[in-house]
């Protein structure tokens, strides 16, 4: 018998509610027939005996399968991936179950072998789901996943370890059914932290929430079913994982895990929360060592794996630390090189590489560019659409010009331009020329700006600063000219 499995969600869902009155979306009269048709399954099944439970709890099992297919015609095709693997696990899972229902006791290995694989598929699943919809935040799920493992192994040691079943209490079963309990703690920690995180969290979130937590339920009370009655309670909670399953799968808001942008999240690390992570990391340990000293057994299960997996999880937040350190570096150097309103290199950048250029000893261009008309711009439309004329200049220079040249911004409405090949000079003028004449749309109102452009070459021992003040010399030139405007000499 086994286990549920998942995938996590994101955003909104207002939208997705039929407004009072109104006559019922048929994918909600579907979902309500599903979860009736489940649900009464569910319902006989402690009044069924023998091979009819078996069939029963196949029934549901197997019925998730469509459940989540159809969910999936929803996503796009390249972003799939999660709803794949939970078909994989559905899969899986049932095979396993079919063997043992027609082969008994004498395929058992073969059956449990196929169940690990079908839920480590599943975890995977909910895994990429998390991971994709928290990237932006992985610092914070990856504390709530340390708590939640912390204290499944707490859960494991104090309350399940002392009364397991005898078939599963010890080899390979009992440890199959710990890291089964240790990891849906895990993914249920994860989806937690993603949960804290979304501004309003969605309900096919909390159905992936449901799923996993019945599963939880259902591995809890199978491990220490020792009357009929609890086996039964046991098999229902995995019936009910399942259902909640495909109830996710047929929810219109599952699409959004895969369609909306995560939410921007700020990594914030306080002493507090360190002191509370380490905590944490002795949680399992300490637990483990006092019963111990209380002459109950020791669970080496429990430190080895359970200690190990929350050992690493606080090294991967070390890691996550590490990384949104050197983002914020990175981020920090590029703000200091570069103009935060079109994001090209500033001056102190642009000389920086120009002087590269010189101290190797080779020949290169500036050119110093002024734009005409677009004093009249601010003076008629604001600021505001001056600076959208800017950033969109900016963008066309960029991309007119070869990626080996650099184009910067180094005033209000003044730009260079470095080219290490002198020959492009004439050409590297008609391209910024042509960039800055095509027409711009201000307001709904499309506005054409002029640019004078003038030049000066360089090679080594020639000082940058130097170098800049004659293109600017020469742009004044070609500035004073009438229809000039890209024209200028090169000095």
């Amino acid at each position: 018998m086994q286990v549920a499995r998942a995938t996590r969600f994101q955003a909104g869902s207002a939208t997705d509610e039929r407004a009072l009155g109104e006559p019922p979306h048929p994918t909600a009269v579907f979902r309500f027939a599903y979860l009736a048709g489940m649900l009464l399954v569910i319902g006989l099944y402690p009044f069924l005996s023998g091979a009819a439970r078996d069939w029963a709890f196949l029934v549901v099992s197997v019925g998730a399968i469509p459940a989540v297919a159809k969910g999936m015609t929803a996503i796009d095709a390249d972003r799939r991936t999660p709803w794949w693997l939970l078909l994989s696990s559905l899969a899986t899972i049932n095979a396993s179950i079919l063997i043992s229902v027609i082969g008994g006791d004498s395929v058992a290995v073969l059956s449990a072998a196929l169940d690990s694989v079908g839920n480590v598929l599943a975890l995977i699943a909910a895994l990429i789901l998390v991971v994709v919809q928290g990237r932006n935040a992985l610092g914070s799920i990856v504390d709530a996943t340390i708590v939640a493992v912390a204290l499944g192994g707490v859960l494991w040691a104090v309350a399940v370890a002392p009364d397991l079943r005898p078939e599963v209490s010890s080899g390979a079963a009992k440890v199959n059914l710990f890291v089964a309990v240790l990891a849906l703690c895990g993914v249920l920690g994860a989806i937690g932290g993603l949960y804290r995180i979304l501004v309003k969290p969605p309900r096919a979130l909390a159905l992936l929430v449901a799923t996993l937590g019945f599963a939880l339920a259902g591995y809890l009370l199978f491990a220490q079913a020792s009357t009929p009655g609890t086996e039964v309670i046991a098999a229902m909670m995995f019936m009910a994982g399942y259902t909640a399953l495909g109830l996710f799968g047929l929810d219109p808001t599952a699409r959004h895990l895969a369609d909306q942008e995560p939410p921007r999240h700020v990594d914030r690390v306080s002493a507090g929360r360190l002191v509370f992570l380490g905590l944490a990391l002795a949680l399992i340990p300490f637990v483990v060592g006092i019963r111990t000293a209380g002459n109950a057994p020791a669970d080496g299960l429990v430190l080895a794996l359970g200690g190990t997996t929350v050992a690493v999880l606080v090294m991967v937040r070390l890691g996550c630390l590490a990384m949104e350190r050197d983002r914020a570096v990175q981020a920090l150097k590029h703000e200091a090189s570069h103009d935060s309103l079109t994001g090209l290199p500033n001056r102190r950048e642009f000389v920086a590489r120009l002087d590269e250029l010189l101290s190797d000893g080779r020949e290169c261009v500036v050119l110093f560019c002024d734009l005409d008309g677009f004093k009249a711009v601010n003076d008629r439309f604001g600021h505001s659409a001056g600076d959208e004329v800017l950033v969109e200049l900016a963008r066309r220079l960029r991309h007119c010009i070869p990626e080996t040249d650099v184009v910067s911004r180094v005033g209000g409405d003044e730009f260079l331009i470095l080219s290490a090949s002198p020959c492009r000079t004439d050409s590297l003028r008609q391209c910024v020329g042509n960039a800055v004449a095509a027409p711009v749309t201000v307001r709904g109102e499309r506005v054409t700006i002029g640019a004078s452009v003038g030049g000066a070459t360089g090679s080594g021992g020639t000082d940058p600063d130097e170098l800049i003040r004659r293109a600017d010399h020469a742009m004044y030139e070609a500035k004073g000219r009438p229809h000039t405007a890209q024209r200028g000499p090169v000095r």
